[in-house]
């Protein structure tokens, strides 16, 4: 109840209209400014962000493919050179004459040791550097740190199964490995294998290990990870991340990075969207994606947003305080002419409003007093008169049809005819034509039904059959349920009286007249139709355009036909007519009807005829 209270108050008062209309577009054009700002704001900062993000990977990544080199420059060194060869292979060979195995093993370990010395002073990162054979037995090996704890041949079959193929490609991996420096007896290494290929016969002869501290990639990385970072991934090339950094204290999210190229974004499953930058070292086809948060950007990006939205509000409150402040001045002639316009609903038509001004509302003032006296003069002239020109009307077109005086002559014939001559014949057709007259003799405005007029033309028939004889077939045919239905007195003998007179002017013999009566939907339907001579085109379309019952060209034939149409015109209005068709032989005539039920008049007019019967 309160709801509609509410809506009818507001559907009253133009004022809280006029309020509510501007707070919504207020509204509505604050939150598509704010929303517009807030997305140029994040499209700007992202594109500057991306550009400045992705730099700084490509130096990363670049940084980092400089240090990969370095590896692969060493295990080159190893790789070819002819002595390595010679010494690992010597390492499982008869020792010489007069040699023992031992002192072999002392002498071909001091030489590699030789070859591998600039190495080892060249790479502090390189932890432990290791010459496997193929049995896994460690023919060389150099500690940067003795805490590394390592047995072989176990660590090599640990390695060895990390190898894609036989290929002399340096493969890389992240692994635990025992070291006693740390409080969990286990740190992650970076383990980098190549294995050792005779540069004649190609045949697998060892593998170099390298156990390189992960201080290896993490000072690198130390640029991308200032900031809110999701956190940097390396992947070697075979797309197997070999090292990541994530911040402290969060985990890291990994993207879908392998079909995305240079910059993307994605979102993570808490709602935070990140941007991402993928870099690739083209030479060894490692590839570097990190990743920015854009929780920032875009707390920031809303807070314009907010203020936008809260400018809007303000706006709302302001635009408020102006109309409630200035309506009462601006609206007040409009009060006056709702006040004025309510009185003259209510029939008041000496309402005047008083002109208070020179605008737009003087003019409305001084419209409604003109038209308040338009109306009151129109109802004097034209109303009045109109209805008093209908009621002279309806009874000038009764005066057409009623004879008074013929009905009380015709019944002291008819007493003569049956007292004097007992001619039954004559005194049937004197009868029929005294009911007609009296039947015509009550108002017009009398109530009657279609079983009353269907009796009256079959007085009229009655008449007609002694005139014509047998060469006249008459059908009356009505549904039951229609003959109570009211209808005006006097509808049906003029058409079809006008029938006789001119239809079946000029016809001798088989003259055929059908009547029928029908209910379609809500109306009720009376056909009139005869095999006549029938109506030319010009001549229907004459009658069913004038309404008028003044014979102005003398045509009297359609005067019984134009009496009707007039007479339904006026009672009933459309779309109740009366349609003239022509037919191959003869004439159709469709009076259209309402279809209501005969309602008596008590004290009426309908008692009055009575009466005079």
């Amino acid at each position: 109840m309160k709801h509609r209270h509410v809506l009818q108050y507001i559907n009253q008062h133009f004022k809280v209209k006029l309020i509510l209309i501007l707070s919504v577009i207020i509204i509505v054009c604050s939150m598509v400014t704010g929303y517009v700002s807030y997305r140029i704001y994040l499209n700007l900062f992202e594109s500057e962000i991306s550009k400045q993000y992705l730099n700084t990977s490509e130096q990363t990544i670049e940084q980092i493919g400089f240090k990969i080199q370095d590896m692969y420059r060493i295990t080159d060194f190893i790789f070819f050179h002819p002595l390595v060869e010679q010494i690992v292979q010597n390492m499982h060979a008869e020792p010489a004459e007069g040699e023992s195995t031992e002192y072999r093993s002392f002498i071909l370990e001091r030489d590699l040791a030789d070859i591998l010395l600039p190495v080892k002073n060249e790479t502090p990162q390189i932890r432990a550097l290791y010459i496997v054979d193929l049995q896994g037995t460690n023919n060389y090996f150099s500690h940067m740190s003795p805490s590394l704890q390592i047995e072989f041949p176990e660590f090599y079959n640990r390695v060895k199964g990390s190898l894609k193929s036989e290929s002399a490609e340096l493969v890389w991996q992240r692994m635990l490995i025992q070291d006693s420096s740390d409080p969990s007896g286990e740190k992650s290494h970076l383990v980098a294998a190549r294995l050792l290929k005779s540069t004649k016969q190609q045949t697998v002869y060892g593998m170099i290990i390298m156990i390189i501290d992960e201080s290896f990639l993490a000072t690198t990385l130390e640029s991308l990870m200032a900031g809110r970072t999701t956190g940097a991934y390396l992947y070697d090339q075979y797309n197997r991340i070999l090292y990541s950094r994530e911040p402290e204290g969060s985990i890291g999210f990994v993207p879908d990075w392998e079909k995305k190229k240079g910059i993307f974004t994605q979102r993570t499953e808490d709602g935070n969207d990140y941007l991402f930058v993928k870099s690739v070292f083209e030479p060894r086809s490692f590839t570097l994606v990190s990743g920015i948060s854009l929780v920032d950007i875009e707390a920031k990006g809303r807070r314009v947003y907010q203020v936008a939205l809260i400018s809007g509000l303000v706006s709302v409150m302001l635009m408020a305080v102006c109309v409630s402040f200035f309506s009462g001045r601006l609206l007040q002639p409009l009060q006056g002419l709702v006040a004025a316009m309510q009185q003259l609903r209510k029939g008041n038509l000496r309402v005047t409003i008083t002109k208070t001004s020179n605008d737009e509302f003087a003019f409305l003032a001084e419209s409604f007093n003109t038209m308040a006296a338009d109306i009151q003069s129109l109802i004097q002239e034209v109303y009045v008169s109109k209805l008093s020109e209908k009621e002279a009307e309806l009874k000038a077109l009764q005066a057409q049809l009623n004879p008074h005086f013929l009905h009380n002559a015709l019944n002291s014939i008819y007493w003569k005819i049956m007292l004097l001559y007992e001619d039954e014949e004559t005194a049937s057709l004197v009868t029929s034509l005294s009911e007609l007259l009296r039947y015509s003799l009550a108002p017009v405005s009398t109530p009657s039904t279609l079983q009353d007029e269907l009796a009256q033309i079959r007085n009229y028939i009655t008449i007609q059959e002694a005139r014509h004889g047998e060469d006249l077939h008459v059908s009356i045919e009505a549904e039951e349920e229609l003959r109570g239905c009211g209808m005006q007195r006097l509808l049906l003998q003029p058409l079809v009286e006008n029938v006789f007179v001119h239809a079946f002017r000029d016809q001798t013999a088989n003259k055929r007249l059908s009547i029928r009566a029908f209910r379609q939907h809500t109306e009720m339907h009376i056909e009139i139709e005869d095999n006549g001579c029938g109506m030319d085109a010009d001549t229907i379309r004459h009658i069913m355009k004038d309404r008028s019952v003044h014979d102005q060209h003398g045509e009297r034939e359609s005067l019984g036909v134009r009496n009707v149409t007039r007479r339904i015109y006026l009672v009933h209005g459309e779309p109740y007519r009366l349609d003239i068709q022509r037919l191959q032989q003869g004439t159709m005539m469709r009076l259209i009807l309402p279809c209501e039920a005969y309602r008596p008049m008590k004290g009426g007019a309908a008692d009055e005829s009575a009466a005079s019967g």
